[in-house]
């Protein structure tokens, strides 16, 4: 054999016999240590990622003095300990810790202090949990992170245990916990959630318990529950202080087959800023009634202690997706239910408490909520909604000139902007002759001169444009003018007689011809034809009162239209039969009240033949 061939083979042979580099179960990191280091206790690594590749699944790490050890994504069972001064992890830009372990993997980070550099600045969330078995973070404190400062969020599930820890000052939650697959279960215990966005927020799929706990400073809520349709979340409460934060807590159930649930026991809820709780749909808070509640709902329901948000409803746009308000009620326990009265724009829905939809209807919606929770006190309060309206106009902006015994060319007007069929509406006087019909101005004027006008034009929103015109009317060359009179056959009358109107056109030359038109008050009574320039109607049937006619002469192609004055009428009660003044027409049986009756002039000649005779006496 060659010697090349021998030290081929027996560099195969040495290198197949060399053991595997071997994990420990224990390394450690120092502030002044080295990745290339083993790891040991003597030579320690610089970083958590450095000594967690040489650290066997299940194993420890340990930090031997104070340090900042950098961010880690954890795949396996592991333990971090922080030693007494706390190790620390100052994360930029990312996440401080992620765990992506399997689903038999517990992970312990113990005595550590991890750092997001400030709200503004650094990382993004102090830990984030997707996979594994269970997490425990104990005697930690976490802070200073853009988001969350725990997001325990596992697809699949998992178990969190926090305890004796701080989680404070970060840009979103303390602790945001749910699970979309499976269930995040929580327990908390003799920890503090201080000073984030929200204090501990859960989400479909969470379930958790807090014991021996403080939450407080958080600017807008303590405790947060919100569920969407189809999860659930429950919140279980053993000894907690819940003082100075936006609203103590918050329990949201939104959407069919939803339930967030917070039960209460020997809990402090005082001075939060804007309530001790909000309920929103379906969102139920228990007292184990050993609490001590501010300002929260009681059987007694104290005037003044429920509330409703928001206060006021923001202006929409019609046919615009509308922004969903939330109806929540502020100092309730129970569910608290809410109602609206009035009618809302078609479109628009309120569902559990939350009004959405997109608005078909433009206008002012006067409404009024109400809200009973489960102690049966109850709050109400007026509100409108307003939805404007889009841009809409009216065309042409003038209207074509008209001439007095000619048909006016149709000026059909146009609603652009508008939905569906819109209605118009015209506001003015138009001339004898001319009327205004499904948006167009039709007929023959028969007078001459100026007429303002106001069109509007509203769609099937309610949404409406309007325009101002003015209608000129030119004289033609052989137009005459007349003056319409109208007359009575008797004023007063009386209530069983009848009434002759006769209207009189008078003026020009020649034979008008045209109809008169007979009102009593607005109402037309009749519309007859102009036969030499008069024109009449017969009214019978009127009830005792006062009337105002009038007539209306049309014009026709050289005469001008024209409005008699009115007359007013007065119709008289028939006076009733009685026996000192007895009826003109009723015969006493004498024969004297009969025309030529011979018994009337046998009593006037015997009262002239006694009256010679006293005078021969």
């Amino acid at each position: 054999m060659s010697a090349a061939l021998h030290r081929l083979f027996l560099s195969a042979f040495l290198f197949a016999s060399a053991p595997a580099l071997a994990q420990a179960s224990r390394t450690w990191v120092s502030g002044v240590g080295d990745d290339a280091n083993p790891c040991s206790r003597t030579a320690p690594c610089k970083t958590f990622a450095g000594a967690y590749v040489k650290t066997a699944p299940g194993g420890e790490i340990d930090a031997l003095d104070p340090g900042g050890f950098g961010p880690l994504t954890i795949t396996h069972a592991i333990t971090l300990d922080g030693g007494l001064h706390a190790g620390g992890v100052l994360a930029t830009n990312v996440p401080g810790i992620i765990v992506n372990a399997g689903p038999t993997d517990v992970v312990i980070l113990r005595r550590l202090n991890l750092s997001g550099g400030g709200t503004g600045s650094g990382g993004t969330t102090g830990i984030q949990f997707n996979s594994g078995r269970a997490l425990y973070v104990e005697r930690s404190r976490i802070h200073g992170f853009a988001q969350d400062g725990i997001r325990f969020a596992p697809v699949d599930g998992g178990q969190l245990y926090l305890d004796q820890s701080s989680v404070f000052a970060n840009g979103g939650a303390g602790l945001t916990l749910g699970s979309t697959g499976s269930s995040a279960v929580a327990v908390l215990s003799r920890s503090d959630l201080s000073r984030n966005q929200r204090g501990l927020a859960l989400s479909g799929g969470a379930f958790a318990t807090l014991y021996d706990d403080t939450v407080s400073g958080n600017t807008e809520a303590g405790l947060w529950v919100r569920t969407e349709a189809g999860t659930a979340a429950e919140l279980n409460v053993e000894s907690l202080r819940l003082t100075g934060n936006g609203v103590g807590i918050h329990a949201a159930s939104l959407g069919a087959d939803s339930r967030a649930l917070v039960r209460l026991s020997k809990a402090v809820v005082q001075s939060n800023a804007q309530a001790s709780t909000r309920l929103l749909g379906t969102g139920a808070i228990l007292s184990f009634g050993n609490n001590r509640m501010e300002a929260t709902s009681t059987t007694a329901c104290a005037a003044g202690t429920l509330s409703l948000e928001p206060s006021a409803l923001t202006t929409t746009l019609r046919g615009s997706p509308f922004a969903p308000v939330e109806f929540a009620t502020l100092g309730a326990l129970g569910i608290a239910r809410v109602a609206v009265t009035g009618a809302l724009p078609r479109g628009l829905t309120l569902t559990g408490g939350v009004l959405f939809g997109t608005p078909e209807e433009g206008g002012d919606f006067p409404l009024t909520l109400s809200a009973t929770d489960g102690n049966g006190c109850t709050v109400s309060r007026n509100s409108t909604l307003t939805v404007t309206c889009p841009p809409m106009a009216l065309t042409p902006d003038t209207l074509p000139d008209a001439t007095t015994g000619q048909p006016y060319p149709a000026a059909a007007l146009t609603h652009s902007g508008g939905v569906g069929t819109s209605t118009f509406s015209l506001e003015g006087k138009l001339p004898i002759g001319l009327e205004f019909k499904n948006g167009a101005l039709t007929g023959m004027p028969t007078q001459f001169g100026e007429y303002p006008l106001t069109v509007s034009a509203t769609d099937e929103g309610r949404c409406s444009a309007s325009h101002a015109y003015t209608l000129k009317v030119i004289r033609s060359a052989d137009f005459q003018e007349t003056q319409a009179q109208l007359t009575a056959s008797a004023n007063p009358v009386h209530e069983d007689e009848s009434l002759t109107l006769t209207v009189q056109v008078q003026g020009g030359t020649g034979e008008p011809t045209g109809t008169t038109t007979l009102l009593m008050g607005t109402q037309v009574l009749s519309t007859v034809a102009l036969q030499g320039r008069q024109g009449r109607h017969t009214v019978t049937g009127l009830q005792p009162g006062h009337y105002t006619f009038t007539s209306i002469y049309s014009g026709d192609t050289r005469f001008g239209g024209s409005v008699s004055p009115t007359v007013e009428l007065e119709v008289l009660k028939k006076a009733p039969a009685t026996p000192d003044a007895p009826s003109t027409t009723q015969d006493k049986g004498c024969g004297c009240n009969e025309s030529g009756a011979s018994g009337g002039v046998a009593l006037l000649l015997l009262g002239v033949l006694l009256g010679r005779r006293r005078r021969a006496a």
